[in-house]
């Protein structure tokens, strides 16, 4: 059974692949993932928790910064 892992996993992957390129295929895929998406926007809200996280590094690296140049003083 081992033996059909690969080529079986192949001809799924091609299908989806096959699937894609078709630009009605793309149209119906677009569809379902608004429809399963509702209003969020999954890429937007990942790009927004990436851009805290990296003022919130920022802004630690400042105070981190300033405490040094403190101690310098």
């Amino acid at each position: 059974m081992k033996n059909w892992f690969l080529p079986v996993a192949v001809l799924g992957f091609t299908g989806l692949a096959l699937l894609c390129a078709t630009p009605a295929a793309q149209e119906k895929l677009q569809e379902l993932i608004d429809s399963l998406g509702g209003e969020s926007d999954p890429l937007g809200d990942f790009d927004r928790f990436l851009d805290e996280q990296m003022a919130a590094i920022q802004r630690t690296l400042d105070h981190l910064s300033k405490a040094l140049e403190e101690g310098h003083a």
